[in-house]
């Protein structure tokens, strides 16, 4: 179970060592507190006690109080701080892994849910590694050891008759134990849920009030919120049992151990010191005994997290990665009857595509919504394994090369125009480490959104909202044309990137795009004719497969699907011309 981890606990196992070490030594300063009592009290029984031995006691006392408290701190910084590294360790190597997995895997998993991973479970187990080692190690040496101290100093019949309320400690907690553990899992699973609804309406939030939706979406949450309050009332209640329950089993020896050592008092069977010492003991060991249930409750609810955390780790990439990456020998893209099917589904999205892209050549791509054109991208980038058929790029079969290696020959505009929460400047020089503002400024340029961007009060430097909520769908498409101009590439991919702007503003960043494209291979992605009309090549799609190829003449030439969208667009273009001239 705790495979994932022993590359961190096997480089903290000395300051782990090192901290429960001194952990015990403050358990066995503490547990020599009661022979010190036990001496008083006899000196004053005896009435040997004078004044400077009071002030001795006193002393000795004062100075392992000073000693434990140094010690406490030491143990703490040894124990809770690594144990606070290891969370952060943990959510880094979790974090890593998901960035490793496919695409795939995040289309089944709820964003939620990958939250609750990342904060409730990574936090329950740094607990565990914290406050459950230190309770368990100094419960179980505290028991032990107090038990063995009681039985040989005093008496072990009365230790005997005192402790044995404390076998049924143990029964009922590990008992409870299964169940808290179960309760547990079900409380973070929820947790995701409730999580994942926040997440998605907070997204969608512009569409629940477009669609006066509000009230419904709360109800929504508060079915939710109220199935999490209910199961956590449910671990509550069981915990609310069994505190107070481990509470009162340790307080009846505690009164049985003042009763009967009363009693072995009175018959001279020890002294009153060591009944002062006994009673010390039982209040020292009541503790321990006690924090069995609360370590039994951390350290179940720390194997349920490290459960759910494990299963995501356990998760491994489908992508295909070869141990001994080539080089590509140019960027020549050929894709040679590719057939793809997504994981779980039965009709194919792509059935044998064929097509060649010469280095420095532009091919665009054309078709309904669902036919496949963002498909096939993901698929050049890696995001999926190819099912059948081969793509080369630079001579090399893609599978021959890095996937890390891939994406890097590629600048993408993705359809969905995804931008970061944080500077535009640093939106647009996403592939960099550090920005060069001069290189974003051109790139914007390039883009036709330089002007839009420096009417912010804080131009390049403004703070985008999530997902670049405070830009419009057109300055979102040009900054992420910028952002893939900033990378300069070798391969150039736009995902129906120019949809959300004005056939003006189309025009002149096309202008400004044929001189980069034509130093970069291209692939364009449009439901404009206009756009793709002066590429190289274009493919018109339809379920997946290639209808028709050919440049824009040829294809004009064939009169067939493409020819029917190309006399729609021009109808509507006319149309919109007569409208205007009107105005």
């Amino acid at each position: 179970m705790l495979d994932h981890y022993k590359d961190f606990l096997d480089r903290k196992k000395g300051r782990y060592l090192l901290g429960i070490f001194i952990l015990l030594l403050v358990d066995i300063i503490q547990l020599s507190v009661p022979q010190i009592l036990k001496r008083f009290t006899d000196s004053m029984q005896s009435a040997t006690l004078t004044s400077s031995n009071i002030w001795k006691f006193a002393g000795i006392i004062a100075v392992l109080a000073l000693v434990m408290a140094v010690l406490r701190y030491l143990w703490r910084i040894m124990i809770v701080f690594t144990a606070l590294e290891f969370e952060i360790w943990t959510r880094k190597k979790l974090y890593r892994h998901w960035t490793g997995l496919p695409r795939e895997f995040f289309n089944q998993t709820r964003t939620g849910e990958n939250m609750s991973y990342a904060t409730n479970d990574i936090n329950t187990i740094r607990r565990t590694f914290s406050g459950g080692i230190i309770m368990s190690v100094d419960a179980l040496f505290m028991t032990i050891t107090t038990l063995f101290i009681m039985g040989t100093t005093v008496d072990w019949k009365l230790t005997l008759y005192a402790i044995i309320p404390m076998p049924f400690i143990v029964y009922g907690i590990l008992k409870m134990g299964k169940i808290v553990h179960s309760r547990f899992r079900t409380v973070q699973e929820i947790f995701g849920e409730l999580s994942d609804k926040v997440q998605e309406s907070f997204s969608g939030i512009s569409v629940i009030k477009a669609f006066a939706q509000e009230d419904l979406d709360l109800e929504d949450f508060n079915e939710k919120n109220m199935n999490s309050f209910r199961e956590n009332m449910a671990l509550a209640k069981i915990q609310a049992r069994l505190f107070p329950t481990v509470r009162f089993i340790g307080r009846s020896s505690m009164i049985i151990g003042t009763l009967l050592g009363a009693k072995y008092v009175l018959d001279g069977n020890i002294s009153l010191g060591d009944y002062v010492a006994f009673i010390k003991y039982l209040e020292i060991m009541v503790w321990p005994v006690m924090a069995i249930g609360m370590v039994t409750n951390l350290i179940q609810r720390g194997l349920a997290s490290i459960k759910r955390v494990n299963e995501v780790l356990d998760t491994e990439s489908s992508l295909y990665e070869t141990d001994q990456p080539l080089t590509p020998k140019g960027y020549r893209l050929e894709v040679k009857d590719l057939d793809f099917t997504y994981p779980g589904e039965d009709k194919p999205a792509l059935q044998d595509i064929s097509f060649t892209l010469p280095e420095g050549g532009s091919l665009g791509i054309i078709g309904r919504t669902g036919s496949g054109k963002s498909t096939l991208i993901g698929l050049l980038l890696r995001l999926y394994n190819i099912d059948r058929g081969k793509v080369t790029l630079g001579e090399q079969d893609i599978l021959d090369l890095s996937i890390e290696d891939t994406r890097e020959l590629v600048a993408l505009v993705p359809q969905d125009n995804f931008l970061f929460s944080t500077q535009i400047d640093k939106n647009i020089a996403l592939s960099d480490v550090e920005v060069n503002e001069e290189k974003v400024i051109e790139s914007a340029e390039d883009a036709h959104v330089h002007d839009e961007i420096m009417s912010f009060p804080k131009g390049y430097k403004t703070f985008l909202g999530e997902r670049g909520v405070n830009l419009s769908g057109g300055q979102k498409q040009r900054t992420s044309i910028a952002r893939m101009l900033y990378k300069n590439a070798p391969i150039l991919i736009l995902d129906d990137s120019l949809s959300a702007v004005d056939t003006k503003t189309e025009e002149a960043i096309l202008r400004k795009l044929r001189r980069e494209l034509k130093n970069h291979s291209s692939i364009i992605i449009s439901h404009r004719i206009s756009t793709l009309k002066d590429l190289d090549e274009i493919l018109y799609m339809e379920e997946g497969r290639i209808i028709e190829r050919g440049s824009h003449e040829e294809l004009i030439a064939l009169q067939g699907a493409y020819y029917k969208i190309y006399e729609k667009q021009l109808l509507e273009d006319k149309i919109r011309g007569t409208a205007y001239e009107s105005l």
